[in-house]
């Protein structure tokens, strides 16, 4: 091991940490006798023992005394003192004496007799496990000290190689000395980054100016080195007194030098008095712009986590926002800082855009007014600040749905029920989810509330026309008798026909779970939440609808009135009759349509377990057992409409509906087919008027008695109204009420109250029963655009650069080109047939075709991609069978045959994901492995 004589004749402070390692050392080379006397050993070193303790205990559990000594008289009392006392423990004294100073006398007497030097470099070579020092490390006689000053308790970690190299020795020293965290000496770490991450803790400045003269610049010397030029301004900081504001200043200054203007020229002048003129240069000062932005979005993601860091990362976030918010202003640079990618006032700047562009579109509507809030709402979406306020973000973007949905003009009024129905759970009930967000409003900015303002009422004008026109519809209905004949589904017939086909045809068990109160606003919302927690959406209707196109998510005509006691009632006794809870039980767990086969009924008094369950044991025990029929009411939708809800979120999720996601856990572990469904929507208090009546039954609807029927209300006759003499007069204007203010209402007759939205699901890969389809996106076609507006960058697919094939395809380009990034782009109106077209004319698909065992006939193949074409190119496996034509069984060998043709050379034009659940169609790779011009869509 070579080490620089120099650092011989140097006397050091040692730490107990390097003085440890030294004595173990020691004595692994030189054994004393196992008899003989406890040994003193000399150590040169500066005579200081700064430790409270004068024992020492090595690794393997001796111990050993430490003193110091001075003088030679000072030397000799210690050996006296120590060979009288006849100590069990080596004794260590620190003296800066030489062996020519102490004289043989005195050297007789001690371990080795000689004063043990302490080399440096060796031994700090030997603290890492090293055999070799770097060079340019060991020139750096400030590193060595300091690296025995600061070494840990536990010692410096062992290297994996033999050289200590530089990098490697000061970024453990960083990390010692400052807390700058480079895990296990990893210089790799330690970037400008962690440097700025650094300026956090209220500890930075004293870490650095506490440190010796000479080893603090040589630590600045060496970070500016390893973390680039973003160091000098954070150092200039440290010494003007201002470290917390590094990664602030450093915000302000990514806006000011990317912009040209003169008042960021002016502000820029500013910001180097702010420096104290440190002579920085543009260079330190773009990338201490990169690199704050770059620790802020990653702050972001941290602090939106569960746990302790995520709250501490949350409010240095807000520390660091506001300060920088507060430097915009005091440098000048509001200008520029509304540009910003994740300042507030960059975000501020782009609420505005939104609020501005709202109010031109609402003036002049129309889709030629949709492209400025289009790209408005995108840009809003897309700064770094969008995931720290989303139902400021959401609000923004169902405000645009909103005006796409005018633009489209007055809808074509019901000419039934059934198409209402229909209408509402495919369109209006989405106008309604979209209508609930932009009430909630905006919080800060007054152009945009009152756009927001604007928005609702037009909107809501528009929804009150459709309501009173169902409501005419549904009068002349009721009156009729309201025909079952045809595929409107009533809420009595429930159980006849969504849940019996499963118990009569052998199928899966079921879960069914009545959300009570849930109005296909919530239900278009949790369905897709529901997806997102491993379950596939069907239609259990499809195979009995044969006037279906496609299957589709199904509504329920709820009984009149639309309360709890008369349509939950008749939703599980099937039959119209008004009821409570035990009438519930006893009619649902003896109906005939079981075959005799167990059924419970669950609600919300048995529904919970006792301390430490989430769930009864009872309701537990019957959803394993596959042969009962289980159902289970969840109220948390209908008390919310009498108490309201405390959270700013407008959002209806899994997580807000008590148990609901436990029970889909369950359901899935024991292989049920989930039916989800309600016994009445709602609609919700918006400043209302309240009408006092004499007759009131409920909020919503009243005994007819001597009042003549007024504006927006409606009589409804005829058997399907559970009332005396089967007469009620509901309203149906959402607006109005007949009882005291609650946060919603039911009762009435609106569209959002009568609908009752049906869902069905199956967990990814069961078995899917007859007459079940599964369904495609059922977002309507206004909810996002045909087209996108400003590409979103990251959330892409890389597709690999495919070489050419020699008379097949064109030439891939090479470098940067080739990498054709997939955007996650909206869903298109209709798929491309001029891109099938192109693929089934290219030689390539002709040879693939041939190559497979049993050819596949192009319309099939057709289907199939015109359906992933329609579907943003993503479908789950059994939808994607079913649109080729192909049963459920056969869906994973159809995908795998099809893969076998698209997939030239490996590359995954079409890809099974989701453990083989989801298919997923890279149209970018398509192009360039069948050589399709980029022209044909």
């Amino acid at each position: 091991m070579t080490a620089p004589d120099a650092t011989r004749s140097r006397v050091i402070r040692i730490t107990p940490a390097a003085l440890t390692r030294k004595i173990e050392q020691q004595l692994a080379r030189h054994r004393r006798a196992a008899d003989g006397p406890a040994p003193v050993i000399l150590l040169r070193a500066e005579p200081q023992w700064a430790a409270t303790e004068p024992t020492l205990t090595l690794t393997d559990g001796t111990p050993i005394r430490v003193t110091t000594a001075v003088s030679t008289l000072a030397v000799w009392d210690h050996l006296v003192g120590h060979r009288t006392g006849a100590a069990p423990e080596p004794l260590v004294v620190l003296t800066d004496l030489t062996d020519t100073e102490l004289g043989p006398g005195v050297l007789s007497d001690v371990f080795r007799n000689k004063v043990i030097t302490i080399e440096p470099w060796s031994l700090i070579a030997d603290c890492f496990g090293a055999q070799r020092v770097d060079p340019r490390l060991a020139q750096q006689r400030w590193a060595g000290t300091a690296l025995i000053d600061a070494m840990p308790s536990t010692g410096w970690p062992k290297l994996s190689g033999t050289v200590l190299t530089r990098d490697v020795a000061l970024s453990c020293l960083a990390a010692a000395r400052l807390g700058l965290n480079a895990t296990n000496g990893d210089a790799e770490n330690l970037d400008g980054a962690a440097l700025l991450r650094w300026t956090l803790r209220p500890e930075a400045t004293a870490a650095l100016t506490d440190l010796p003269a000479d080893e603090r610049a040589g630590l600045q010397d060496w970070l500016v080195e390893r973390t680039g030029n973003s160091a000098r301004p954070v150092f200039a900081l440290i010494k003007a007194g201002r470290v917390g504001d590094s990664l602030p200043l450093g915000l302000v200054c990514a806006v000011l030098w990317s912009d040209d203007s003169a008042d960021a020229a002016r502000a820029k002048g500013r910001v180097d008095q702010y420096l104290n003129d440190a002579a920085l240069g543009d260079q330190e000062l773009v990338a201490l712009g990169r690199t704050a932005e770059q620790v802020v979005a990653e702050m972001l993601v941290e602090s939106g986590r569960d746990g302790v860091h995520g709250a501490a990362v949350a409010l240095h976030l807000r520390q660091v926002l506001d300060q920088a918010e507060k430097l915009v202003i005091q440098l000048g640079a509001q200008a520029a800082a509304a540009s910003s990618p994740i300042l507030r006032s960059g975000f501020d700047h782009l609420v505005g855009t939104v609020a501005r562009a709202l109010h031109g579109t609402l003036a002049k509507p129309g889709p030629l007014s949709l492209p400025a809030l289009e790209t408005a709402v995108d840009a809003l979406g897309k700064h770094h600040l969008a995931s720290a306020q989303p139902q400021r973000v959401e609000r923004a973007r169902m405000a645009l749905r909103l005006t796409r949905w005018l633009a489209l003009g007055d809808p074509t009024p019901p000419q039934g029920v059934g198409e209402a129905i229909d209408q509402q759970v495919a369109q209006w009930g989405w106008v309604d989810w979209a209508l609930t967000h932009v009430w909630a409003g905006e919080e800060a900015h007054p152009v945009l509330q009152a756009a927001y303002r604007d928005l609702y009422q037009q909107v809501a004008a528009r929804r009150r026309a459709l309501d009173e026109a169902f409501a005419g519809r549904l009068a002349t209905w009721t009156a009729a008798g309201g025909p079952l004949s045809g595929p409107t589904l009533v809420v009595e017939k429930v159980l006849e026909r969504v849940v019996a086909p499963l118990i009569r045809d052998a199928g899966p068990p079921v879960l069914l779970v009545i959300l009570d109160g849930m109005s296909t606003a919530v239900a278009a919302e949790l369905a897709q939440d529901l997806t997102d927690h491993g379950l596939v959406e069907f239609d259990p209707l499809s195979g009995a609808d044969k006037a279906a196109a496609q299957p589709r998510r199904r509504g329920v005509v709820a009984a009149l009135p639309t309360l709890t006691t008369v349509s939950r009632a008749s939703l599980l006794s099937g039959k119209l009759l008004s009821g409570g809870q035990d009438d519930e039980r006893t009619a649902f767990e003896s109906h005939p349509l079981w075959a005799g086969r167990p059924a419970r009924l669950f609600h919300k008094g048995s529904l919970h377990g006792g301390a430490g369950e989430v769930l009864g044991a009872e309701l537990v025990q019957a959803l394993g057992d596959a042969q009962t029929v289980v159902a289970v009411v969840i109220n948390t939708v209908d008390d919310a409409l009498d108490r309201g809800r405390e959270s700013a979120d407008a959002s209806w999720r899994l997580n807000n509906l008590g148990p609901l996601r436990v029970l889909l856990d369950h359901a899935r572990s024991a292989g049920r087919a989930v039916i989800l469904t309600s016994d009445h929507g709602h609609v919700l208090h918006r400043d209302g008027t309240h009408r006092s009546v004499d007759a009131a039954e409920s909020g919503r609807h009243r005994r007819p008695g001597s009042t003549p029927v007024g504006a927006g209300e409606v009589l409804l006759s005829g058997p399907r109204v559970v009332a005396d003499e089967h007469r009620i007069v509901a309203l149906w204007d959402p607006d109005l009420r007949y009882g005291p203010k609650n946060a919603g209402y039911h009762g009435g007759a609106a569209l959002a109250e009568v609908a009752i939205p049906l869902l069905a699901f199956l967990s990814r890969g069961a078995e899917v029963p007859a007459g079940w389809g599964a369904l495609s996106d059922q977002r309507p076609a206004w909810w996002e655009p045909v087209t996108p507006a400003t590409p979103a960058a990251p959330v892409a697919t890389i597709a690999p650069a495919v070489p050419p094939r020699k008379g097949t395809r064109r030439p891939v380009p090479q470098g940067q080109e080739a990498l054709d990034i997939v955007l996650d782009t909206p869903v298109a109106d209709a798929p491309a047939p001029g891109l099938l077209d192109a693929l089934f004319a290219s030689e390539m698909f002709e040879a693939q075709q041939a190559s497979t065992a049993r050819r596949m006939p192009k319309p099939k193949i057709r289907a199939a991609l015109d359906a992933l074409l329609a579907a943003n190119n993503t479908l789950p496996l059994p939808v994607f069978a079913q649109r080729a034509g192909e049963v459920p069984a056969r869906a994973s060998g159809f995908a795998t045959t099809l893969a076998r043709i698209l997939n030239v050379d490996n590359f995954e034009v079409l890809q099974l994901i989701d453990g083989g659940q989801t298919v997923r169609l890279n149209v970018a790779l398509l192009r360039a492995q069948f050589g399709l011009p980029d022209d044909v869509r």
